[in-house]
């Protein structure tokens, strides 16, 4: 199964160059990554190809670009996906740094019919610009996590946790996602899945629960949500968000998820592919999966 790792970014090229580092370094290592680039400038491209030139990198390195108009992230994700050539597909963004074993943990989790989630770690901006000085890590970075979170910067650090045992994790339901769903950080699911549910709806207007809105759609087909926190783990690296849950955009974001539940919707319409809002829904409006997620189930 050849596995294509996804890594949306927009203007952060210095995060990105450490999101990259940490794929080099994964105890599994990707058939191909991916940059999903919704608009970046000149530096984000050089450092890609300065990464590509590398002997970092052990993998092919393609750069899926389309011009800045505002966000448009789902619309650079489908399009990424479009150039993938691995079966499965794992998502991390560009600002964040992956654990060595973590697509080794959603490789080992995956299931035809569902989509694997996962959480981070959110890095305080101190410890963030550190790593981002020196472009790398070197050891002890766990020791340096913990004690950030204990002076008060660092946040959820206890997702820093590596939990593998079957009997713990479901003594302390560390195997569902009971939460806020999928965060876009850290999933991943089989390629035909993700064209089962169409993709990513374009229809989103910012960065808000458009992640979560990919996990509704996979059970709303049928599939299930699982959860791979505290095996699968990523470091968020610091930055400002300007988004709030009162903004307009939150608001119409919110209003498509709210009828995505209300009315059961397996699939978007403005998605990987187009669909007429009055034409019927069915799978042979779809790239024809290998098989069918709800005839399966």
């Amino acid at each position: 199964m050849k596995t294509s790792v996804i890594v949306p970014t927009y203007n952060r090229p210095r995060e990105l160059w450490l999101c990259l580092l940490s794929l080099a370094h994964q105890s599994v290592r990707p058939d191909e990554v991916l940059i999903a680039d919704d608009g970046s400038g000149e530096a984000t491209r050089e450092t890609i190809e300065l990464f590509r030139r590398s002997s970092h990198c052990p993998f092919v390195l393609k750069h899926i670009w389309q011009e800045d108009l505002g966000f448009r992230k789902p619309k650079i994700l489908n399009e990424t996906v479009r150039n993938t050539v691995g079966s499965y597909l794992a998502f991390i963004d560009g600002d964040c740094m992956a654990h060595r074993h973590w697509l080794r943990n959603h490789l080992r989790n995956a299931e035809p019919d569902a989509i694997l989630g996962g959480k981070r770690v959110d890095l305080g901006p101190r410890l963030s610009e550190r790593l981002l000085l020196i472009q790398g890590w070197g050891t002890g970075l766990g020791l340096r996590v913990l004690w950030d979170s204990v002076v008060g910067n660092t946040r959820k650090a206890e997702e820093l946790l590596i939990i593998e045992a079957t009997l713990i994790r479901r003594w302390g339901k560390l195997d569902r996602i009971t939460d806020d769903g999928i965060w876009g950080c850290n999933f991943s699911l089989s390629k035909d899945l993700f064209y089962a549910i169409n993709g990513c709806d374009e229809d989103f207007l910012d960065g808000s629960i458009e992640d979560n809105d990919l996990g509704i759609r996979v059970l709303n087909s049928g599939g299930k949500v699982k959860s791979v926190r505290f095996m699968a783990n990523v470091t968020h690296l610091w930055h400002s968000s300007s988004w709030s849950f009162t903004s307009p955009k939150y608001q119409h974001n919110k209003k498509i998820m709210e009828r995505r539940i209300a009315l059961k919707e397996p699939c978007c319409l403005n998605g990987i592919v187009k669909v007429e809002p009055l034409q019927p829904v069915s799978q042979k409006a779809f790239q024809t999966p290998l098989r069918s997620v709800s005839n399966d189930l």
